[in-house]
């Protein structure tokens, strides 16, 4: 690991990147300047050093400028990045060469008149990237471009129990059909990314260990979709990888510090921390569903409903828990006012937006049940936003969101509680499919930290290619 660190020198008055013995100086002083929030590490492995790093670090910079701010003319590109003319045309050659950027039209000549400027912007289908989502019973895989937009998006059915491999070969198959789409056959693979339940094993793209999914542990994911497909895999637990699809593309993209909350068929969070998804030393942060009721709940008769001898937060917030707990009251208190067997989430709902009591009681249960969770997350890590996702739409329901805050906002603790924003997630079904997708993307387009040797294979870097001096 090579560690890149920027400061202001003093006694010469630029602003340096130190790394390895080797200082290199940037001209511009302008604390607003991309080059000037360089800031991070490079992950290290035969990358060499000095100014071919700093230069190849440019390189990426420009490109996520281009990516974000274009269409943008060259002479502006050296203007607002801050580096010289001469350094911004051989980096966007070379970027046009190898297809990431493309000439798109004419520009706007100054006030003094002049050539008009030829306008460049990020080509997203210059490359592409897989995302998968496997659960218990289904699967869902999707081919995206540069940008993250869906190109593709395939569900498939099985029954549980059924083998990984069976599982994985007919994704693999769909992907096949992907690959021949006619963008593709130009087009660069970034990777493949997987979302599935459990705690993974990073290194090796295994389930290290799932409560529901045992056969599945210890399968070679990662290895498998190489072998079959011949591209680059990573694998991710499932609720991490929709936290991260939510903080590149959802409702979370720009904050530095949030939790997502999933509820559905389980419970879980993923945590980010300075902008970058944390996972912990065994990939089991965000484990809430484990969360024994006793140690946070002192009088179960305020849960009558949804209470039925579950012992951790996992259970009570299942979904099912929510129409059972309905039922439930059905059958004890309101007999007449709701037909038991047309119980769903939307007629829930329904029902409390028409005052039924019932309903309006099964949701307030449920709602401060979700607080309880979201006050220990914010007593533990003082995120500045929480969002919550998982069944279908079900945390989009003002009703439920109102009783969730207002039940944080009870806590004892009230500055962290009154500061926090309660919001639901964007992005639906679609979250752990980017999220997998983020995987792929995030150390080129969105992370502090570039993956040198990863950049050059993908970028076409080799040690013939000279450095700029800025």
């Amino acid at each position: 690991m090579l560690i890149l660190k920027q400061r202001y020198d003093i006694q010469i008055g630029f602003y340096c990147a130190e790394f390895t013995g080797v200082r290199l100086l940037s001209k511009s002083i302008d604390k607003n300047s991309p080059f000037n929030r360089i800031i991070g590490t490079i992950m290290y492995n035969n990358s060499g050093y000095g100014p071919k790093v700093v230069r190849e670090y440019n390189e990426l910079n420009i490109l996520r400028f281009i990516k974000n701010e274009g269409p943008i003319s060259r002479a502006e590109l050296a203007k607002r990045y801050r580096i010289s003319k001469a350094a911004v045309s051989e980096i966007v050659g070379h970027l046009l060469q190898q297809g990431y950027i493309i000439e798109t039209g004419i520009g706007s000549s100054t006030s003094l008149g002049g050539r008009k400027p030829i306008l460049i912007s990020f080509n997203p289908k210059s490359g592409y990237a897989i995302g998968v989502e496997i659960k218990r019973d289904h699967a869902t895989v999707a081919l995206t471009d540069l940008n993250a937009q869906i190109n593709a998006r395939q569900i498939i059915a099985f029954k549980r129990g059924t083998a990984l491999e069976l599982v994985i070969e007919q994704l693999c198959r769909i992907i096949d059909v992907f690959l021949k789409k006619r963008w593709i056959k130009t087009a660069t693979p970034m990777g493949i990314g997987v979302a599935i339940p459990g705690l993974i094993d990073y290194k090796t793209g295994q389930i290290l260990e799932s409560d529901t999914l045992k056969n599945w542990q210890g399968f070679p994911i990662k290895d498998t979709f190489e072998k079959r497909v011949g591209i680059e895999t990573r694998v991710e637990n499932d609720v991490k990888a929709n936290c991260l699809g939510e903080c590149r593309f959802g409702n979370g993209k720009n904050v530095q510090n949030f939790v997502y909350l999933w509820i559905g068929d389980g419970l879980g969070a993923g945590i980010i921390i300075n902008g970058e998804l944390y996972r912990g030393i065994s990939a089991s942060a965000g484990e809430i569903g484990y969360y024994e009721l006793g140690c946070f709940i002192n009088n179960f008769n305020d849960y009558n409903l949804l209470y039925n001898g579950q012992s951790n937060f996992g259970a009570i917030l299942s979904s099912n828990v929510l129409l059972d707990g309905l039922k439930r009251g059905v059958q004890a208190k309101y007999p007449h006012l709701i037909n038991e067997e047309e119980i769903t989430i939307e007629s829930i709902f329904n029902a409390a937006r028409n005052n039924c009591p019932l309903a309006l009681e099964v949701v307030k249960e449920y709602g401060y049940l979700v607080g309880i969770v979201c006050i220990n997350l914010i007593n533990t890590l003082n995120p500045e936003l929480i969002l919550i996702g998982g069944y279908k739409n079900l945390f989009k329901q003002p009703l439920l969101l109102h009783y969730i805050t207002e039940k944080i906002r009870l806590d004892t603790l009230r500055t962290p509680s009154h500061a926090v924003k309660i919001k639901p997630a964007a992005l639906d079904d679609n979250a752990g499919i980017l999220g997998a997708v983020g995987l792929i993307l995030e150390d080129l387009f969105y992370m502090d930290r570039i993956n040198i040797p990863k950049y050059r294979s993908l970028f076409g870097i080799n040690k013939k290619y000279l450095p700029v001096f800025l």
